[in-house]
């Protein structure tokens, strides 16, 4: 029943769009009511010739004010039908684009939006909504146009900065434009289909510092702190040469195959060229249909995983990305922009083990969370601990601890103001809090043995 009245809200919200009057409208009609009443109330039993004049005052607002409201009415209809007519004519040219912009960050994305022909109602506004995910809308908004434009013209162009609640890829299926006139009391819909894939990027958070150092040589470009083995000796051989020790001849290949050999002895190589860097979403626990799990505790999961690339790319090192699941193709030239759009588009997943997704011989730093699973953690910990830096993420410190106060307040004096608030309260209530945050506190002690190992703590 309850899911029934929730689709038949859905399809009201939906066809409420296309109202073509504004609550603004509603009002003005409502003052001019309630006016005309009191008005005509006032006059009962006046005969003078004030009564006279007042009665062709009041009729010559009523007129002004009809006036005004046609020109308004026409102006939006005019914009109106001449969309309508190259549209109808496939003329329209729509685009949307996603732009780093000052300003973006904290879940907010850059949207530039290009559409012509479109003629915008004398004074009014063009303004328009977002059809997004397939069932989600964004709200009525207009653009920020650039410095310079024309007062009028038949381009419709400039920026949006969307407030968007996830950090991954979203998919926008359809645009509604907005006519409006320059009260707001007429607002005419006309729905454009769209096709356009943008992600919302993580930003970097000022964290403590880690210490982490390449484990496997591609190329001698970049020095290194700490000294590495690479392949030696009891690993390759080489051909007897005349400048080599006849101390590495080995004896036992010369008598069994009559050829001179000798190791290659095992060299310290100052030199190593990148970093890889291996981040776990591989969640032990059920969290399907938890949205403080898959979107907050998400959303603050890759900002420290992107921080933490900044963080290791700012020692000078190359860092090498490798991704625990299937990302999807994109036309990406950049490697560190390919690196962003691989952790945006990030979930957490069941399938790839941490033990089967980390490859011990050149992984220089893990990244795990408080949905990794302690016995693999442990295990990795101890072969690897002093090879390999850990870095631990506790998922719990992006919602603030809930206090008494806090639970009084939303009981008796208010409700959730932002969706934070809500994140707090429905985690306070989960049922998964108690044995997520106790495999947090048993990951946390495992960790702090090891000196590698990095506890990151909340975002500053």
């Amino acid at each position: 029943m309850k899911s029934g009245l929730n689709h038949f809200g859905l399809i009201l919200k939906r066809y409420g769009f296309y109202v073509p009057f504004t609550w603004y409208f509603a009002v003005f009609g409502g003052a001019v009511w309630v006016g005309n009443w009191w008005l005509v109330g006032q006059q009962k039993g006046v005969d003078s010739e004030f009564g006279a004049v007042f009665s062709l005052l009041f009729r010559f607002a009523v007129y002004f004010s009809m006036a005004l409201l046609g020109f308004a009415f026409l102006s939006v209809a005019g914009s109106l039908v001449y969309f309508l007519w190259k549209k109808k004519k496939g003329g329209i040219d729509f685009r949307i684009s996603t732009v780093s912009a000052p300003g973006t960050g904290e879940g907010k994305q850059a949207i530039e939006i290009f559409l012509h022909p479109v003629v915008k109602p004398f004074l009014g506004f063009v303004k328009l909504r977002l059809k997004y995910d397939k069932t989600r809308f964004s709200g009525k908004f207009y653009l920020i146009k650039p410095a310079r434009f024309a007062f009028f013209n038949t381009t419709l162009r400039g920026t949006y900065y969307w407030q968007l609640p996830e950090i991954k890829e979203y998919r926008v299926e359809k645009v509604l434009l907005y006519f409006e006139d320059f009260f707001q009391f007429f607002s005419f819909a006309v729905a454009v289909p769209a096709n356009s894939n943008f992600y919302t990027q993580p930003v970097s958070a000022s964290q403590k510092m880690m210490n982490a150092f390449p484990r496997k040589t591609e190329e001698t470009s970049s020095r290194i702190e700490e000294i590495k083995k690479v392949e030696g000796e009891h690993i390759s051989y080489k051909n007897f040469e005349s400048n080599d020790d006849v101390r590495r001849i080995v004896w036992k290949i010369y008598a069994k195959n009559k050829e001179l050999v000798v190791r290659i002895p095992e060299i310290l190589d100052p030199y190593a060229s990148h970093v890889y860097l291996y981040a776990s979403y591989f969640s032990s626990f059920p969290i399907s249909g938890r949205e403080v799990i898959e979107v907050a505790f998400l959303n603050y999961y890759k900002t420290l995983c992107w921080s933490v690339y900044k963080q290791l790319q700012g020692k000078g090192l190359e860092v090498r990305y490798v991704p625990d699941q299937a990302i999807p193709s994109a036309t990406i030239n950049q490697e560190e922009e390919q690196i962003k759009y691989s952790i945006s588009v990030s979930k957490w997943q069941r399938d790839n083990e941490l033990k089967q997704y980390i490859k011990s011989k050149d992984a220089s730093v893990v990244i795990i969370s408080s949905l990794s699973d302690i016995d693999q953690v442990s295990q990795l910990i101890a072969q690897y601990g002093n090879d390999i830096s850990f870095v631990f993420v506790p998922l719990t410190d992006s919602l603030n601890r809930q206090h008494l106060g806090d639970w009084l307040q939303w009981l008796f004096v208010q409700q959730e103001k932002d969706v934070v608030a809500k994140y707090k309260t429905n985690w306070s209530l989960s049922v998964m809090r108690l044995k997520i945050t106790n495999n947090e506190k048993l990951l946390k002690q495992l960790l702090e043995q090891y000196d590698k190992s990095t506890v990151l703590q909340k975002m500053r």
